[in-house]
């Protein structure tokens, strides 16, 4: 019935995404008890650890309950439609884009500025020496070595989060990691995207350097507003045209 879980994902997303599945199609019913501890780790072939971090989220949900010296129990499907939508493959489309960004605006316009505010001297430096490697990815024809890029593209939002000085914000931001790979893939694929990127992530730096949060800010959700735009506009077919297909991470 448990197989062992894939390599994509962490481990507790791979056991909660599995026994999600298993609610859903009621392999796993409400009332049924689930196997020992010890046993669903040998079944998982997991650590204890991170069994038990798995069944704390579903029981965060609602879907599982913990009941102490007696076992794990299936609850009920409350949770089932919240922990699918977490867990679930995120697919690359319009209305999913526009729920990421929406995030992303949030934290990473806030960043900037603290970013601004806050930044070390080192802090700032190693911005700028990112967007010396960005640039670097540029060839001599004038094409952008796309790796390189996305290697560039990953560090300069990192380190913003590590220069605003706000842990708990870098910390919700790497956890979307995973979802912003496809979509940092999918963008810098567009003609001209990455380019444009780079020369907007030289602004934000020049004004965390200058310490002007406001202007941060501002350079910030323009560029997440540009990328959004860009995406968005590849996904959405013109009249006539076929629809570009979801890209699933």
């Amino acid at each position: 019935m448990f197989e062992p879980i894939p390599a994509h994902l962490s481990l507790r997303d791979r056991i909660v995404q599995d026994l999600l599945r298993k609610i859903e199609s009621e392999q796993l019913r409400p009332g049924d008890r689930l196997l020992s501890e010890r046993a669903l780790a040998q079944e998982y072939q997991v650590s204890r650890t991170a069994l038990r971090d798995a069944l704390r989220t579903l029981a965060g949900l609602g879907v599982v309950a913990i009941r102490h010296g007696k076992g794990v129990y299936v609850q009920g499907n409350q949770g089932l439609a919240l922990g699918q939508a977490l867990w679930a493959p995120f697919v690359v489309r319009p209305d999913t884009v526009s729920s990421l960004f929406a995030v992303r605006k949030v934290l990473e316009t806030e960043a900037s500025g603290w970013a601004a505010e806050k930044a070390t001297v080192a802090d700032k430096e190693h911005l700028l020496c990112i967007i010396e490697q960005a640039r670097a990815a540029r060839q001599p024809d004038g094409r952008i070595d796309l790796d390189k890029a996305a290697e560039a593209d990953q560090a300069f939002h990192t380190a913003l989060f590590v220069a605003a000085g706000n842990p708990i914000a870098a910390r919700l931001m790497l956890n979307l990691l995973d979802l912003l790979a496809e979509v940092r893939k999918q963008s810098l694929s567009i003609e001209g995207r990455a380019w444009l990127s780079i020369r907007e992530h030289e602004k934000i730096a020049t004004r965390i350097q200058h310490g002007t949060a406001k202007a941060a800010r501002t350079a910030m959700l323009d560029h997440l507003n540009g990328v959004e735009a860009a995406i968005i506009a590849e996904l959405t077919p013109s009249q006539g045209s076929s629809p570009t297909a979801p890209q699933p991470i």
